[in-house]
């Protein structure tokens, strides 16, 4: 599943960290990793365009937690 995902505190000042795909939708509240670090999901929405192709749907990661005391199975991304 393609997931446009935004790194940041709240959608207004996020940055796009890009498109990446994900095996299933991260919730809110889940941990994923990219890039070899740990993030949780703060948010998820719809992208409602149809006028372009990419990614409909897209995260806001908006802080780094410990690798301690992640899950032992985090959701992974790939760009």
């Amino acid at each position: 599943m393609l997931v446009t995902v935004y790194h940041g505190v709240d959608v207004g000042t996020a940055k796009d960290k890009g498109a990446m795909h994900f095996d299933a939708l991260p919730s809110c509240g889940e941990e994923v990793e990219i890039d070899r670090k740990a993030y949780v999901v703060g948010r998820v929405w719809h992208l409602p365009s149809a006028r372009f192709a990419g990614a409909k749907l897209a995260i806001l990661i908006n802080e780094a937690v410990d690798e301690a005391i992640m899950s032992r199975t985090p959701a992974l991304a790939s760009a």
